[in-house]
């Protein structure tokens, strides 16, 4: 199925685009609000500017994809493979994406807020200036995850592990950090006023210079701050 054939099937009232081969297509701009694509091949394709609102995209594959400028609130995304994907500026509020893939995705200013990654995987993604305020980030992967001005405000991060992100500048007020991994992460000039600390790993930091503590939970009162000479833990031996 080319682009001109999916477009004109979704006009004649197609919505079911399940365990399709759609890899590259150029979908700039396209009305898709509702469809499924649970399973579907989208390797690299092209959806910036789209309107994805509510599509099933469950357990897809969305490698390289551009979607950039994307509407993709309340879709789901639950298991889908993002990696690799540019989502600069998407909208991506109160979506599902549970174990979702979206290691070393490009997310610039996406809007993640109200939106569900429990257990997703964002190694290593560019999440600068990204709104995950109301995010449930329960047990997710943000090993080397670059959050520098992002607001995570109320998120929950139980039991994630942010090893070796930068927070510089993020804004985690009153965010959920119980048991959540730190070791090695920059939170220079971040906010964490009324955040909970229970059992955070916060031995171990790159700098907390002017990092507001005020009113946290369990806030550390001393932790060693490691330069960015040593050997960093997310480089392989």
């Amino acid at each position: 199925m080319n682009a001109k054939e999916l477009l004109l099937s979704y006009a004649l009232g197609d919505r079911d685009f399940s365990q399709r081969s759609l890899a590259r297509l150029i979908l700039t701009g396209a009305n898709l609000s509702g469809a499924n694509f649970i399973e579907s091949d989208l390797e690299e394709v092209t959806l910036d500017l789209a309107n994805l609102e509510d599509t099933e995209l469950n357990l897809a594959n969305l490698l390289r994809a551009n979607l950039s400028g994307s509407i993709l609130i309340q879709a789901n995304l639950n298991g889908t493979i993002l990696e690799q994907a540019s989502l600069i500026g998407a909208n991506l509020s109160e979506a599902f994406l549970i174990e979702a893939d979206l290691s070393d995705a490009i997310l610039v200013e996406t809007n993640f807020a109200g939106a569900f990654l429990t257990s997703a995987n964002l190694t290593r993604s560019r999440l600068c200036r990204a709104n995950l305020a109301n995010a449930f980030l329960t047990g997710a992967f943000l090993n080397g995850a670059d959050l520098r001005g992002a607001n995570l405000t109320e998120a929950d991060l139980t039991r994630a592990n942010l090893t070796g992100a930068n927070l510089a500048g993020a804004d985690l007020s009153r965010a959920n950090l119980t048991n959540a991994k730190l070791n090695w992460a920059n939170l220079a000039n971040a906010k964490l006023v009324g955040a909970d600390l229970t059992g955070t790993y916060l031995s171990t930091l790159r700098s907390i210079e002017g990092t507001d503590f005020t009113d946290a939970r369990n806030a550390p009162n001393s932790v060693e701050i490691v330069t960015i000479t040593e050997p960093d833990p997310l480089e392989p031996n």
